[in-house]
């Protein structure tokens, strides 16, 4: 489903959607801890991207030295790390290193540091994940490989992919990402701005059901409202508009507090989505397949990973986190009418709203509680984040009962 924000006139494109180029440009950042581990995880992710299209999908074509070339995809490689005088000799050897893989692919690698004496965030003393995705982005290496990839034709859609190097699989994400531009544009001509799979970890991993059961959420959440789930750094797209080489908007959040670093994508999609054609899908499409953090924990009779929307604190982030949410008045959680004025810590206060409607014991009180929802959503009430929560808690509720059937 589309985002409700209005989004002007159409696009003007040819609706024939055989004849509109769709190109990826994927934006990997790469700590870098050694320069063999740097190499090897470089080579295992463009060895893997193949996997990324299904056959059909695969613009296999020669190039002038006869080597087969995939075509359509380029990669950009920001191999980065917090400063100090031996990272920067190993990041110097990078710059020139080159991967014979199968299929030739179109990469660039450029290298930098943070922290003190770094290129990037001199003052971080946490790992400065905007600044990281952000230099990456609008490096001049990045933007001549969109420049080479859209070719002169001032039709072609390209999309920036954010990817991490946690990757294990592609999974054939780009070639669902095709059919979901193809069908968006069947629809109306207009192509998704963002899009996500989102992601599962590998399946052998104990977190696997946790994350499994968390992108269901997301998708269930995205078919009221698409800006009402967080697009998850390791697997989201964003259109590159016509005429540039790079995106206009920012990793980096205006006037954040001092290691205020993470939440990358909600950062630039709350300005993205201001767009005048915006359009958001998360639809239930094949995820990239990424490695568990070992930080994560599991909780909820193993079902919650560490991200999870089954956490009702984490839909609430989630939920607010791009920006479609803003507070018409301060929730107040006994059982008396809310205040009408916006209170200190409104922003708090409200997410308790959130909170409380997913978790409510039973439908009735579910009802009760949604008609003290505190927000708008597009300058209206906003009815379509309790049918959001609704959706969720639905899907909870049946995670739950299923669980409790199988065998101990």
């Amino acid at each position: 489903m589309a985002s409700k924000i209005p989004s002007g006139s159409k696009r003007t494109r040819d609706p024939s959607t055989q004849r509109v180029k769709v190109k990826f440009l994927i934006n990997i950042p790469l700590k870098v801890d050694s320069e063999v581990e740097a190499k090897k995880r470089c080579g295992y992710l463009l060895d893997a991207l193949i996997d990324g299209f299904r056959e059909e999908d695969r613009k296999l074509i020669k190039d002038k030295n006869g080597k087969v070339v995939l075509e359509d995809v380029a990669v950009i490689f920001g191999m980065n790390g917090k400063y100090n005088a031996n990272l920067a000799e190993v990041l110097k050897k990078l710059q020139t290193f080159r991967y014979n893989c199968k299929y030739d692919i179109k990469y660039s690698i450029i290298t930098y540091t943070w922290g003190s004496g770094g290129t990037i965030a001199p003052n971080a003393t946490m790992t400065p994940y905007q600044d990281i995705r952000e230099h990456l982005k609008k490096d001049a290496a990045t933007t001549k490989l969109v420049e080479e990839l859209r070719g002169g034709d001032p039709a072609c859609l390209v999309y920036f992919s954010f990817v991490d190097s946690d990757t294990v699989r592609f999974n054939f994400i780009y070639s669902e990402y095709l059919q979901i531009v193809r069908e968006e544009l069947d629809k109306d001509s207009i192509p998704p701005t963002v899009m996500s799979t989102g992601y599962e970890f590998v399946h052998d991993s104990k977190h696997h059901i946790g994350s499994w059961l968390d992108r269901w959420i997301r998708v269930a959440m995205a078919e009221v409202d698409p800006l009402l789930v967080y697009y998850p750094e390791p697997n989201f797209c964003v259109l590159v508009c016509d005429g540039l080489n790079t995106l206009q908007e920012s990793f980096i959040k205006p006037r954040r507090k001092t290691n205020e670093y993470k939440m990358e994508s909600p950062v630039l999609i709350s300005q993205v989505k201001k767009r005048a054609h915006f359009k958001a899908v998360f639809p239930d499409r094949n995820p990239i397949i990424i490695i568990d953090p070992e930080r994560f924990s599991l909780r909820g009779e193993g079902l919650i990973t560490g991200q999870s929307c089954l956490d009702a604190r984490k839909l609430a982030i989630c939920a607010y986190s791009n920006g479609v949410l803003t507070n018409k008045e301060t929730y107040i959680k006994e059982d008396r009418p809310n205040e009408t004025k916006l209170l200190k810590g409104v922003t708090g206060l409200n997410r308790g709203f959130i909170i409380d409607l997913l978790n409510s014991k039973d439908d009735k009180e579910f009802e009760k509680l949604s008609q003290k929802n505190p927000y708008r959503m597009y300058e209206e009430d906003a009815k379509p984040l309790v049918d959001a929560i609704r959706e969720a808690r639905e899907l909870k509720k049946f995670f739950y009962e299923f669980n409790d059937k199988l065998p101990e």
